[in-house]
């Protein structure tokens, strides 16, 4: 008797939803310069702490303006690009180099296994909000300090799960068939090896993606990331915080975005981990 087709599973609309906004906030962030409708340093104090446009502002700042005059639409869109860029540079520059260091630890084993696993449990140990506020403390904020520290966040996750997952497909018979042909280590891992294990690597990235913007944003919100003129989701709401009662509109707008965005991000990768688990899907059918 035929087996009757397995009927497809639809996306649920929460994860619609939630790719939707990241969609948006990913064109805004692409379009800033064209989107938004005035420079993110465009001021006008006479302007200043002007009411959004639905409660009886001026019509041509929907979002009102801050202590400066500033169109707070303008920076939020600003601010949507600069902490996603942060965010995705940081989360690129984190899961390459913790991926790294786990082949590495995974292929030599010995004295290269066990400094990097020393070295991933010191960070896993320290509370990494305390190193970064050490780091730009010390040597000062500047942009590039400030991204690198952002990437230095998440590596020993990845080198961790990068080593255990090697280490199980070094076991596996597929992995030690291509070795006995005599092929280069190198293209085991990178042809064979790491396509294997990517769809979990994936799924880590965006459960990391969110904690970055997080962090991002704590780190601006102290004064020691994003610094003005420049703009970003931490900054905003770190400038507002001041306004909080009289004008509402300079970080409420910045605290939603946040908020959304790392929610959808969350949730998306909850969706992918249940669709790329093996096991999951194994028990569906």
């Amino acid at each position: 008797m035929a087996t009757p087709p397995r009927r497809r599973r639809r996306m649920p609309w929460v994860i619609v939803l939630c790719s939707a906004w990241l969609v948006l906030a990913l064109v805004l962030a692409v379009g800033a310069d064209w989107i938004a409708p005035y420079g993110y340093a465009e001021q006008s104090l006479l302007k200043r702490l002007k009411p959004p446009a639905f409660l009886g502002g001026d019509p041509a700042h929907l979002l009102g303006t801050d202590g400066l005059g500033r169109d707070v639409l303008s920076r939020l869109i600003y601010a949507m690009r600069s902490s996603l860029l942060i965010a995705f540079c940081g989360t690129l520059i984190g899961s390459v180099v913790g991926t790294f260091l786990g082949f590495l630890a995974a292929h030599f084993r010995g004295w290269v296994e066990e400094t990097v696993m020393l070295a991933v449990d010191f960070q896993a140990s320290m509370p990494f909000l305390i190193i970064a506020l050490a780091v730009l403390a010390f040597f000062g904020n500047s942009f590039e300090l400030f991204l690198f520290v952002i990437g230095f966040y998440g590596w020993e996750v990845y080198a961790r799960l990068t080593r255990g997952l090697v280490l199980q497909a070094n076991g596996q018979g597929y992995a030690f068939a291509i070795r006995t042909l005599g092929i280069h280590p190198f293209r085991i891992y990178l042809r064979h090896v790491l396509p294997n294990i990517l769809s979990v690597l994936v799924v880590q990235v965006t459960l990391n993606f969110p904690e970055l913007i997080l962090l991002e944003t704590s780190l601006s919100f102290l004064g020691l990331g994003v610094q003005p003129p420049q703009t970003s989701l931490g900054l905003m709401l770190g400038e507002g915080r001041n306004y909080i009662a009289s004008a509402w509109w300079m970080a409420i707008p910045a605290g939603i975005a946040i908020f959304l965005t790392t929610l959808g991000v969350s949730l998306l990768g909850d969706y992918l981990r249940d669709r790329l688990d093996p096991t999951l899907r194994t028990a569906e059918r």
